[in-house]
């Protein structure tokens, strides 16, 4: 295992390479630990039962690999705009990690909150109906990828 806790069997693949490959289901999310609950701004990409998460989408290796097989993705009832993943949850195997992580859509994407001249209410609502629709994609997107631990490719 590396410093990351990642065994070494898991791919050190380029952003870029995993963008490629993913077919669109990539973006930003916010990563918070339960215990360290600092929100960390990550470019995540789903990909062969793995999520990916790196510093920003031009990295070249990433900071940490999520392993999907057998994980549960539910919508967080602790942080709000969060999904958590329940890593090896639907597996007994030894060795299986289990562990939750934690990724939040709200405030993934500052960008679109900075409009000039605009009313400040409207920008939350705004950066509030964002953040529920990227919480729904990302939700399909992982619910569908878990899935696919029973499903024969």
């Amino acid at each position: 295992e590396d410093q990351m806790g990642n065994s070494s069997s898991v791919p050190q693949v380029r952003a870029k390479d995993v963008k490629r490959v993913c077919d669109g289901n990539f973006g930003w999310l916010q990563k918070r630990g339960l215990t360290n609950t600092q929100q960390q701004k990550r470019w995540c990409a789903v990909h062969d039962l793995h999520l990916y998460y790196y510093e920003s989408p031009r990295s070249e290796e990433p900071k940490g690999v999520v392993n999907l097989r057998g994980a549960i993705v539910s919508v967080s009832k602790r942080a709000k705009m969060s999904l958590e993943i329940e890593t090896g949850a639907l597996i007994s195997e030894k060795g299986t990690e289990k562990r939750t992580y934690v990724f939040c859509t709200m405030g993934a994407e500052e960008s679109r909150g900075r409009m000039d001249g605009a009313n400040p209410d409207e920008v939350k609502r705004k950066q509030l109906n964002h953040a529920k629709k990227e919480l729904e994609r990302w939700k399909k997107i992982l619910q569908e990828e878990t899935a696919k631990t029973f499903t024969p490719a």
